[in-house]
């Protein structure tokens, strides 16, 4: 997992070609304040973008997630948010579809990131997150991007 404003993306130069594309993606479509929500294929199969707006949510009311072929970057364009995270239980207690690359169950917390306007956090196959709980006490609307990238492993 990579925590990080979007100004240093140049650091993650050399991780995974699509990686860094998304990236750069995404910092072009955040610059555009005049995008509709919608899903954006950019390269097929490869880099999908999500933005959305949508009202963050109590943490009691989601489930962990994980993806096996894909990695998501998560972007706040406005808001913040807080995405919980957890380790990755065995495969076999997952309720997984291959046909969407998502995995759903319910797990104990390990940790909690909190990121805000202008800041990212990218979660690898297999890295257990729970996005867009709220950031504090009251759930808020943010405008997000949702990245799915195809990793090269």
């Amino acid at each position: 997992m990579i925590v990080d404003h979007i100004k240093n993306i140049e650091r993650y130069r050399g991780i995974d070609d699509n990686v860094l594309k998304a990236l750069s993606y995404i910092k072009e479509f955040a610059s555009d304040t005049s995008r509709k929500d919608g899903k954006y294929e950019l390269v097929p199969g490869e880099i999908i973008l999500h933005v959305i707006t949508k009202e963050t949510h109590d943490r009691s009311d989601a489930r962990m997630e994980i993806h096996k072929n894909f990695m998501d970057i998560h972007y706040i364009i406005k808001g913040a948010e807080s995405c919980y995270v957890s380790e990755l239980p065995s495969m076999e207690e997952i309720d997984y579809s291959e046909e969407t690359d998502n995995g759903f169950w319910d797990c104990q917390d390990t940790g909690r990131i909190q990121i805000k306007e202008g800041e990212f956090y990218s979660v690898w196959p297999l890295e257990p997150h729970c996005p867009l709980c709220n950031a504090g006490d009251e759930k808020r609307l943010i405008r997000k991007i949702i990245a799915k990238v195809k990793v090269n492993r």
